[in-house]
Parts: structure tokens; C-alpha cells; sequence
């Protein structure tokens, strides 16, 4: 607050209107700020009656030479009002000028002027008319529900080809595959046998050849992953 700045005394006021949001039961304090640019002088505080029993100025009747702190305290009773409104007076010049800002101390509620509600943007959508409301409800009910299987079909067949796909990487596949293996070296052992090869191998060819088949056969085992 200032005084005496826009001439003899003047009186003016950061802020109109001082919002203070208490609940109830609790007090806080707070200092007024009163600066002078003229004489010293004093400064008389005071409030309306409706905030007397929410207000108290502990030194109402200040000497300002130049600055001084006022230290006031704002309390909300147990017994009441939640919401109280009114000013803070101040008389300069012996009683010749006064001016006041307002004063709300509490928490605002529905009867009073400054309580807003935020609403919803989609609240505001008007309702559709009720008539056949019945039908078109059931109609859209079906269509949600063709909707969930044709969007679910495709989930389901995705998942049977990832467990198709799991059970071709497990170790019975490559079992299976070492049966099948061995079954067909058997059956071209057999074949072999079956044909007189005697015009082509003699002793010495025979042990190549054997030697040959035993190192195949064991790099075929190494290689099978059952084997790892």
C-alpha cells in the first residue's frame, strides 16, 4: 500500500481485492505493507464489520515515517462461516481520506458468487431423442459384437500358427528327424547290399570307403542339435 505518492494524502492499493483460502479452524498471519512518500503521519486500519470476527490488526493506529510492516492474523472459527467477505479500511490525514480493498477470507462454496464447477466439454453434447432408442441400442449391441469376433478372428490364427511354429522348434522335431535319418540310411544300406558291386571294389577301395562312411556318419551326429 502507498500514501502520500500521488499527492497529500493519497492512498493506493496493489491489489483491490486480497483472496486469503482458509478451511476451517485454521488462522494464518500476514504482514500489510504501508509505504510513505510524504510527512511522517498516521495511518489508521480497520475492517468491516462482517470480517471482525475473521481479522485481527495487531498495531491499528500505525506512526509511518517511511515503511512500515503491519503484522495481521486471519482465522476461519470452528463455529464460523466457511466463507466471509468484506474490506480493510485505511484512513489517512486524521480522518480526511479513506479508501478500503476487499477482503475474502475461506474457502468459497456453492452459494457464493465467486464458487465456479468445471464441467465436462462432453456433458454439454445434447442427448439424443429416446424414441427407438430401444432398437437402435440392440442394433448397435449386435454390430459391437460382429465387430469383437472379426477383430478377434485374427488374433486366434495368429496364435495357433505361433504354436505350430513353437511345437516344429522343439527337440522332438529333431528326434523325429534323426528316426527318419537313420531309417533312410538303413533302407539305401539295404538297396546297396541288394546290387553285386563285387566288379567294383576290391580290399583296398572297401577300407576308403569305410573310412570314408564312418567320418560321415560321425559329422552328421555332431551336426544334429539333439546332440548339442
Amino acid at each position: 500500500m502507498h500514501i502520500n505518492r500521488l499527492g497529500v494524502n493519497s492512498i493506493e492499493f496493489e491489489s483491490i481485492m486480497v483472496e486469503l483460502p482458509l478451511s476451517q479452524g485454521e488462522e494464518r498471519s500476514f504482514e500489510l505493507v504501508i509505504i510513505n512518500y510524504g510527512a511522517p503521519t498516521h495511518v489508521n486500519l480497520s475492517v468491516s464489520d462482517s470480517l471482525r470476527e475473521n481479522l485481527t490488526i495487531l498495531e491499528d493506529n500505525p506512526y509511518v515515517r517511511h515503511e512500515e510492516y503491519i503484522p495481521i492474523i486471519a482465522r476461519i472459527p470452528y463455529a464460523g462461516r466457511l466463507y466471509n467477505r468484506g474490506q480493510l479500511f485505511v484512513t489517512v490525514g486524521y480522518g480526511s481520506k479513506k479508501a478500503g480493498f476487499d477482503l475474502n477470507i475461506g474457502l468459497p462454496g456453492p452459494d457464493d458468487a465467486n464458487f465456479t464447477v468445471d464441467v465436462d466439454s462432453s456433458l454439454s453434447v445434447p442427448r439424443k431423442s429416446s424414441s427407438g432408442s430401444g432398437k437402435d441400442t440392440r442394433k448397435e449391441a449386435r454390430r459391437d459384437k460382429r465387430e469383437n469376433w472379426s477383430a478377434q478372428i485374427p488374433d486366434i490364427s495368429l496364435q495357433l500358427l505361433r504354436s505350430v511354429l513353437d511345437l516344429t522348434s522343439s527337440r522332438s522335431v529333431y528326434l523325429a528327424a534323426a528316426v527318419v535319418f537313420l531309417m533312410a540310411v538303413v533302407i539305401v544300406a539295404m538297396i546297396l547290399l541288394s546290387i553285386d558291386f563285387e566288379p567294383f571294389f576290391g580290399f583296398y577301395p572297401s577300407v576308403l570307403y569305410s573310412i570314408l562312411l564312418t567320418f560321415l556318419m560321425a559329422y552328421l551326429l555332431i551336426r544334429l542339435p539333439i546332440f548339442k
